[in-house]
Formats: C-alpha cells, sequence, structure tokens
C-alpha cells in the first residue's frame, strides 16, 4: 500500500486502471473492515457508475477511491446520517460543495466512514453504528470525530480519507492513529451550500494522510476562495509551493512547550518526550528552538466553545423540528444535554464567547507569534482512550439525564463535567479552531504501550506552506517513528 499519489501516478502512467485500483480498495475494505468498523457504508455499484460518465477532470487526484466522513461531506446517492438514529437511512440528494470539490480533485467516491453522533466527541462510537476500532491496538478507539476516517487510512484500506476538525477532529485522531493530520486556516477549504457559519468558522473539512505530499497536494485540490463563505480564507496558497514542497527554505524561529493549556490537566511523560525530541532535532537542523510557557489558561476559552456547540445544536435541533416532530430517544444522551443547555445560552453570552475568540487570536499573536514562526506543544495529552474506559461517571450521567430540572449555572457546571474526561485526554487543539489558526498533527512518537503519538506545530493563519515544509523535513530525516504505514 503506497500513498494516494502513488496510485494517482501508477493510474497515469497506465500501470493500474482506476477500475482495477477501485476492485483493490473494495477487497482490502472486505478483509480489514469487520475488524475495525470503520467503514459504515460502500456503495460500489455508485462508484463504478461515476467512474463510467464522469468528466476527465484531470485533478491531482485522478482515479484514486477515497472515503469521506459521515458527517456533511455530501455525495449524492451516498449516505447522510450524521451517525445519528434520528436521520438513519438519510441519503444526500446532492453534492455539497466539499463533495464537489473532491470530486473535481479526480477522486472516486466510494466509502463513508464512521463518526460520532453530529461529531461532538474524540472518540468514535456511534449509536447508529457502533464502535470503531484503532488500527494499531483494536481495545483502543482510532479518535474522533474522524475516528472512521483514521482507521480506514491507518489499516490501509484507503490511502486517504477525508474528515472534518471542528475542535481537534483531524489531529486528535492523526495523534491517536498515526497519521498526519492538517486542520487548514479558517475558510480555507469548501464550505456550503448549507451551513456556512457552522460552529462560527471553527469546523474545517480537510483529510488524513500518510505523507506530507499527499497532504500539501490535497490542500493545492481543495483551497478555495468562496466569496459568499463569510470566514472564507480569500488569499490562495502557491499552487507550484504545494506541489514541490521540501525542507524550509530559512531557519525558522520555533516556540515550544509542554505545560498543559487547561489548568490541572496533567501531561504524558510521552507526550512530554514527543515534544522534546521534536524540538531537539529541530535545533539540530539550525532552527532558532525556544522552550516558552504557552501563552495563556485556556480554562475559559473552552467553556465559551461548549456554549457556542451547544446553542449551535439547539438551533440545528429547532431547525429539524420544523419539519415535523423529533422523536428525542433517537438522540444520544450528549445531544440531549448539549441541546437542553443550548436553549438557555442567551444571546449575550453568545457573543461574549465570540468575542473572547478574538481577543484570544490577538493574544496568540502578541505572546507567540511576535517572536516566533511556529508554536510546537503536544497534539494530545495522552495516547489513545481504551473502548472499554468509562466515559462519564455515574453522577454526571445521572444529571445528564435529567439536564432539564437545573438551572442555567447548574447546566454549565453539568456540561463541563460531561465533557472533562475527554478534554483531559486532548486539551490543546481545540484552541486553533476558535483562533482560526492552521495546525498539523504529525506521528513522531511511539508511546511505551505501544500505541501512536503526535506533536502539533501551529502558525499563524495563512501559515500551511510553513508548516508543510517543516512537516516534509521531519518525514524526510525519519522523523515519523509512529507513521501508520508500519502497519501495513
Amino acid at each position: 500500500m503506497k500513498d494516494a499519489t502513488y496510485w494517482a501516478e501508477q493510474i497515469a502512467t497506465k500501470q493500474i486502471s482506476p477500475e482495477e485500483l477501485l476492485d483493490l480498495t473494495v477487497a482490502k475494505v472486505q478483509k480489514l473492515n469487520p475488524d475495525l468498523n470503520a467503514v459504515v457504508e460502500m456503495d460500489v455499484d455508485l462508484a463504478k457508475n461515476y467512474l463510467k460518465t464522469k468528466p476527465q477532470t484531470n485533478g491531482l487526484f485522478e482515479g484514486v477511491p477515497v472515503a469521506l466522513k459521515m458527517l456533511g461531506q455530501n455525495i449524492t446517492g451516498m449516505g447522510a446520517t450524521a451517525s445519528s438514529r434520528l436521520l438513519a437511512g438519510m441519503v444526500a440528494t446532492e453534492d455539497d460543495n466539499f463533495g464537489k470539490a473532491i470530486k473535481a480533485a479526480g477522486f472516486i467516491p466510494l466509502a463513508k466512514t464512521n463518526s460520532p453522533e453530529f461529531g461532538f466527541k474524540n472518540i468514535t462510537d456511534s449509536a447508529l453504528y457502533g464502535d470503531t476500532r484503532n488500527a494499531w491496538n483494536h481495545d483502543y478507539y482510532p479518535g474522533g470525530s474522524s475516528g472512521g476516517a483514521a482507521s480506514v487510512v491507518a489499516s490501509g484500506m484507503f490511502p486517504l480519507a477525508t474528515g472534518g476538525d471542528g475542535g481537534g477532529s483531524l489531529r486528535i485522531p492523526a495523534s491517536w492513529s498515526g497519521l498526519i493530520g492538517l486542520k487548514p486556516t479558517r475558510g480555507r477549504t469548501p464550505k456550503g451550500p448549507d451551513g456556512w457559519r457552522g460552529w462560527q468558522g471553527a469546523a474545517v473539512d480537510f483529510g488524513l494522510t500518510v505523507s506530507v505530499r499527499d497532504t500539501a497536494r490535497l490542500l493545492a485540490a481543495l483551497q478555495v476562495n468562496q466569496e459568499e463563505n463569510p470566514f472564507g480564507e480569500h488569499k490562495l496558497l502557491s499552487e507550484a509551493a504545494l506541489l514541490q514542497i521540501g525542507d524550509p527554505k530559512q531557519k525558522l524561529r520555533i516556540g515550544f512547550s509542554t505545560e498543559t493549556s487547561v489548568k490541572g490537566i496533567a501531561i504524558s511523560v510521552d507526550a512530554i518526550a514527543a515534544v522534546r525530541k521534536t524540538a531537539e532535532f529541530l535545533a539540530t537542523q539550525g532552527h532558532e528552538v525556544e522552550e516558552v510557557a504557552y501563552p495563556f489558561d485556556a480554562t475559559a476559552l473552552i467553556e465559551t466553545y461548549y456554549q457556542m456547540n451547544a446553542a449551535e445544536t439547539a438551533a440545528m435541533y429547532e431547525g429539524m423540528a420544523k419539519f415535523g416532530p423529533i422523536d428525542d430517544t433517537k438522540l444520544e444522551l450528549m445531544t440531549r444535554t448539549l441541546i437542553a443547555y443550548g436553549k438557555n445560552v442567551s444571546a449575550a453570552d453568545y457573543i461574549a464567547s465570540l468575542n473572547d475568540w478574538d481577543q484570544t487570536t490577538v493574544l496568540f499573536q502578541e505572546k507567540i507569534y511576535a517572536q516566533y514562526d511556529v508554536f510546537l506543544t503536544p497534539t494530545t495529552a495522552q495516547t489513545a482512550i481504551p473502548i472499554a474506559a468509562e466515559k462519564h461517571a455515574a453522577q454526571t450521567l445521572q444529571q445528564m439525564e435529567h439536564i432539564g430540572e437545573y438551572d442555567y449555572r447548574e447546566q454549565k457546571q453539568i456540561i463541563w463535567d460531561m465533557f472533562y474526561p475527554s478534554l483531559a485526554y486532548s486539551p490543546y487543539p481545540f484552541v486553533i479552531n476558535l483562533t482560526g489558526q492552521t495546525a498539523i498533527s504529525l506521528p513522531v512518537h511511539l508511546a511505551a504501550n505501544q500505541l501512536p503519538l503526535g506533536v502539533m506545530v501551529c502558525a499563524p493563519k495563512g501559515g500551511e506552506i510553513t508548516l508543510l515544509e517543516l512537516a516534509h523535513e521531519l518525514e524526510s530525516h525519519g522523523m515519523f517513528e509512529a507513521l501508520a504505514t508500519q502497519l501495513w
């Protein structure tokens, strides 16, 4: 199994036909997926019919099969359930703009991958589809919410899969599954035609890969200038630069931190080791590397994220209710809890949350990017969450079941308690979504428990090429110790 660029080149030089590669991919899914439960829909007939009728796009990934996330990312005729029992059986009637871009890049949509209901978790445990398992060790989750995408790539079913990142949902599974996970600058990749303001720009669609060149080429294929997108990134990156990514052209100023971003959360010895060995290597390459304090305590910021998320979920619920009564029993407990809390989030609190995000962007600029080109931290504080782990304390579950009986202040605490066990595993990535920056998780470390662990390199908006060049330097010098290709 090679990366997606390899297969695109094989097709271009007629070493293999798209039909043959499709059949090879289907066989891999049929063999590997029963143990992983990563692919929740595969429509071979739809893919073959598309191959027969598709226009010649001359895309960068012409003829390569791809799996898309079962959350947004709509392709006509494929499932659009958001991994929720409430929407079971729903099928997309049109391509959304991301789906159109995937087709324009030359990909052949073949499958949909598992995610938690509506993407709220850093694990993948949909009540509709079941648990998705980590390709490194089936007793663990691959991460979330793009966990299915991570599992299909880490196992070798697909060389590349798409996912979304609204609070770390690409970078967390990249860290826990030994993959490369780029979160592009806010507004860099296609949105719409619905949900232009979904999660207020925090959520970005992209993909998980096993090579830096695939990541760069995918960004070249998907970046877009959408005038109608209120969060649009209007300065496109150089396609030539993306297609010829090499090591950094100049030495960089790199700040790194192993301090916790949320007060009270412990960072594992392995996560600290991953950052330190990466920083030490970069110093040997001539970069100016300096240890710094994490620029702020993100406790209050994560509370604003929960407020936004809950309010957006309540708005989604009210939108669906316009089309008829909703059977709440088909919604998972976390979703119901968010809806109840979200209905009580005031407009003033919601606006204050967004203002806090903007002030955090200023803070990052003043404390980090005024001195450094990039900022290096752990991606996650720990390796992957065991499937058997307790997700919530019994008292918290009881309070979630009766969330409507509490006042707003009490509900806020219940939401905090609901998310805290997962936050303790991944306290870093969400900050980058709220500030709109770009960041990449790189598979540099195999922990003592033989599970992968990534480091996260962050850059200001528009800094993707800097991140990719630094990633290339690490990749080309053999620093991707936990890259999933070793599983193949």
